[in-house]
């Protein structure tokens, strides 16, 4: 085991996803949103009118912050909760029109991002690289 090779992949993921969250955050700061709620927009535009549970599992959060962040995003017209009519104890989060339009608006904002960030790297190094990025989430999910 190499320790010093490890950091490195590490550190290169970090700085990697930390420029990546910047690039977001700069486009998403006119709309008032966070890289965390358009994920959230996202999500429900795939599925509208999943419970918050089923949020917290695609978004990899936590109870708490997923009623934090559909909380902002309710008051900015975004979202509505309404209670589950087939479980009680659940709530069902719908995207609204004005959350479809903001998502919309928003998309056109990182139209090529994709293709700009692997830009001089071949079909075979992306596909390297993210099995080794889900083999290193597997390996991270299973540490105690």
């Amino acid at each position: 085991m190499n320790s010093c090779e490890e950091e490195s992949i590490g550190r290169q993921i970090y700085i990697c996803g930390q420029a990546m969250r910047n690039y977001a955050d700069q486009k998403l700061r006119n709309h008032d949103l966070t890289v965390e709620q358009l994920h959230i927009l996202k999500q429900l535009s795939l599925a509208n009118g999943q419970t918050q549970s089923q949020l917290c599992e695609g978004a990899g959060k936590s109870p708490a912050n997923i009623t934090r962040i559909l909380d902002r995003l309710e008051k900015k017209g975004s979202v509505n909760r309404k209670k589950n009519p087939d479980d009680r104890r659940s709530t069902l989060v719908f995207l609204t029109e004005e959350g479809e339009d903001l998502l919309a608006n928003v998309r056109v904002l990182f139209e090529g991002f994709g293709p700009e960030v692997v830009a001089g790297i071949s079909l075979k190094k992306q596909k390297i690289a993210l099995d080794v990025l889900k083999k290193i989430l597997q390996n991270v999910s299973r540490l105690p």
